[in-house]
């Protein structure tokens, strides 16, 4: 559409840069001692989380619509942690963990209990209507939700992915963490895109400040609708996600000959 290439719906001065930019010349600075990462995730991660706040994604993210605010925070919680999930190495991961303090962060992270339960309960809680609408309103509660999203999705992938293949759940454990947390999304899903009630009321009225949803109201692209799109984004997207990383599961666990080789794959590989 192309409305999309409006200035007005695009933020290239997101303070998101003030991340991305020193996250990427640490990692080039200390590329010697990267050895073994995977350079192509780490791009993906930082490109997505560009996107996330700087394309019209961000923006109409900002209250304006739901849906966009939901494809957001699935970026957030999903996608930018798997990526940074899969671009450590192990030999640095492994000298990390030996450290005390780190080597309890590592216990925490390889508890699956934990990373499944701040994976999914960090969605269901920021959307508590009233968390909702307050985080939507106020930049302070926007940051901290974004940065509980990428905490909650670091926990979330770590028993799946770990770098450290030790760390990781058994695979058959892991095909239920998996199921399980499609199951979470899809009943979220269900809930968002049925109940006549707005789920993040900021969006019920929004202030038409980028000039363009007068036009998707006319179109029919109504708050309920828009509700609607955001619950099936909520539902289908993840457990597609999962699903993937279920057979990726299962695609590592028969390629392994006997336990004795976990270590010898590669490392945090889909």
């Amino acid at each position: 559409m192309t409305f999309l290439t409006s200035p007005s719906l695009w933020n290239l001065a997101s303070p998101v840069w003030l991340v991305v930019v020193p996250l990427l010349i640490a990692a080039i600075t200390w590329r010697k001692k990267l050895t073994g990462a995977n350079w192509w995730w780490l791009g993906v991660a930082m490109v997505v989380l560009v996107l996330a706040f700087v394309s019209p994604i961000g923006v109409l993210a900002g209250g304006y619509l739901f849906s966009a605010h939901m494809v957001q925070h699935l970026l957030l919680l999903l996608i930018v942690p798997l990526a940074l999930t899969l671009f450590l190495p192990r030999p640095l991961v492994e000298s990390l963990l030996a450290r005390p303090r780190l080597a309890k962060l590592n216990t925490l992270l390889s508890t699956p209990v934990i990373g499944w339960i701040a994976g999914l309960g960090a969605m269901w809680l920021w959307h508590v209507p009233s968390l909702c609408s307050a985080a939507t309103q106020s930049d302070a509660l926007s940051l901290l939700r974004t940065t509980t999203f990428l905490a909650a999705g670091f926990a979330f992938w770590w028993p799946i992915y770990s770098p450290v293949a030790r760390y990781r759940l058994d695979p058959l454990l892991a095909v239920i963490y998996l199921f399980s947390a499609c199951a979470g999304c899809t009943l979220l899903g269900i809930y968002i895109t049925f109940t006549p009630v707005s789920v993040c009321p900021a969006f019920a009225n929004p202030i038409d400040r980028v000039g363009i949803l007068t036009s998707l109201y006319q179109a029919g692209f109504t708050p309920m609708v828009d509700q609607q799109l955001g619950g099936l984004l909520m539902w289908v997207p993840p457990c597609s996600l999962y699903i993937c990383a279920i057979l990726s599961v299962l695609c590592r666990w028969y390629a392994m000959e006997d336990p004795a080789t976990s270590e010898n794959l590669p490392e945090a590989s889909l």
